[in-house]
Parts: structure tokens; sequence; C-alpha cells
């Protein structure tokens, strides 16, 4: 049976960034609140939303870069193997 990880990891592999966020940003544990409040940004900006984000102050391109260290830091053996 996959479990959400590895079909997270293998979005990832595909470089299905967006696809990947969205099961990323649910997780509740292994993230801090902090990192989880960055995949979700990173993965409503993906999905159309960047101009609220941009109208809040946030800069989402600075997010999506974070999202991407951030599982690439946590995942990184695992995602290029």
């Amino acid at each position: 049976m996959e479990t959400k990880t590895s079909k997270a990891i293998s979005l990832l592999h595909s470089g299905y960034l967006k696809e990947a966020l969205a099961i990323f940003s649910t997780f509740r544990v292994g993230f801090s609140k902090e990192e989880r409040r960055t995949l979700k940004i990173a993965h409503e900006c993906l999905s159309g939303n960047s101009v609220f984000y941009q109208q809040l102050g946030i800069d989402t391109d600075k997010e999506i870069e974070k999202s991407k260290s951030l599982l690439f830091e946590k995942y990184g053996q695992r995602w290029l193997s």
C-alpha cells in the first residue's frame, strides 16, 4: 500500500510540485507550525491565489523556494533515489 509520504515524494520526483505540496501541506507531524505555513502558502500560490498573498505583503516566490528547500532537506535522500 502506498503511503501519503511516498506518493508525495513520487510526485516531487516526477516534477509535480503543486500536487506534492497539496499532500505535504496537510501533514501535521514532522513539520513545525512555520514550516506547515510555508508549505500551505506555496501550495496556495501555485494554485492561483498568489495575488492574495502578495496583497498581504508576502513574497510568494520566496515562499515557494523555501518550500522546495524544506522538502529537499527533509526528503532529499528519498527524493533523489
